[in-house]
């Protein structure tokens, strides 16, 4: 699905299919379960249990020699299918997501325009804490569809993408924590 060696050269972000442990009392269950897995082929957080018994997730690993190849963090990612590209910031303490495609667990909300007709709205961009794996920024959009986006290497040099219908969007923030995410000077 992607994946992303960080500037600072201590990390490699992924998003991996992970198969979830099958128990007795699991066969067909939809009622969500949580569990604990330490495995390596399995999931190291917790997610509700899903029918078809795999999950996506977003997992930074070590590339340090004590801890090469260790999970650092992972957290679950709805519409992997649809990701298009990941990235680190140029800091190495953000993560971006970028998705090519339109889906119901990507609405945002719908817009009524000025004939009352509903615009559905999509979340094209996402960009998480690596440190804690939380979603910090969400971009929608009611009409782009992402083919890529990155970061630019420069912090604060802000991101950009390109859109399935040929259209390149450059992004800069001037909030007070964009710096860090390399979204502005």
């Amino acid at each position: 699905m992607g994946a992303h060696f960080s500037p600072c050269g201590r990390f490699l972000v992924a998003c991996v299919a992970c198969l979830l442990p099958q128990t007795e009392g699991d066969q067909g269950n939809q009622l969500p379960v949580q569990y604990e897995s330490t495995g390596a082929g399995t999931s190291p957080t917790r997610h509700p249990l899903p029918s078809h018994g795999v999950i996506y997730e977003l997992r930074v690993y070590s590339l340090e020699e004590a801890t090469f190849g260790e999970i650092l963090t992972s957290r679950a990612i709805r519409a992997a299918h649809c990701l298009t590209s990941i990235q680190f910031s140029p800091t190495s303490e953000h993560i971006l997501l970028a998705y090519g495609r339109r889906h119901s667990s990507l609405l945002r909300s719908i817009v009524m325009d000025a004939e009352t007709t509903g615009i559905p709205v999509y979340t094209i961009l996402e960009v998480y804490r690596v440190s804690d794996m939380e979603l910090v920024r969400v971009l929608p959009s009611a009409e782009d569809e992402v083919n890529v986006a990155c970061f630019h290497p420069s912090p604060g040099g802000g991101l950009v993408y390109g859109t399935k219908e040929g259209k390149l969007r450059i992004l800069q923030h001037n909030g007070a924590d964009a710096a860090s995410m390399g979204l502005c000077a």
